[in-house]
């Protein structure tokens, strides 16, 4: 919790059914001064969002279900407020930059993850301001 006058620390949403992985990636994400919220599934997700977390960064797990996933980001591109936070995928599936592609995701983190890619994503994403912006998008699609 952020002091009296202190803005609060940028969130980073992570979005996976392995617990054990959610809870790697919360503690050190962290570590390193951010907020984590975390959900199991795509659904639960959106609900977040929904609810008024805007995170400077959204971690997808590219495993689970594309059709969730689909589904998930076309609602997310479909709300302005939310539409232009960056989502990272990862996965260790081949072909996950045609997934990434047809997502329109920001980038892809291939498993198993590397923690030390995993801490620069969140600080190109969440700590560099030109890689922060909430306006709306004029288009996006998902094919």
């Amino acid at each position: 919790m952020p002091l009296p006058g202190q803005e609060p620390a940028p969130t980073v949403l992570v979005v996976d059914y392995d617990a054990d992985l959610t809870a790697v990636f919360r503690d050190v994400i962290e570590q390193e001064g951010f907020r984590v919220v975390t959900a199991p599934d795509s659904d639960r997700a959106f609900e977040l969002l929904e609810s008024g977390e805007t995170p400077c960064l959204i971690l997808l797990d590219l495993t689970l279900p594309a059709r969730d996933l689909e589904k998930f980001r076309r609602r997310q591109l479909a709300l302005p407020r939310i539409a232009q936070i960056p989502v990272v995928g990862f996965s260790d599936i081949t072909g996950e930059e045609r997934e990434a592609r047809r997502l329109a995701l920001s980038f892809v983190l291939r498993n198993p993850v590397n923690l030390h890619q995993v801490l620069e994503t969140v600080a190109h994403y969440c700590s560099d301001p030109d890689h922060i912006d909430f306006s709306p998008r004029e288009s996006s699609t998902i094919g």
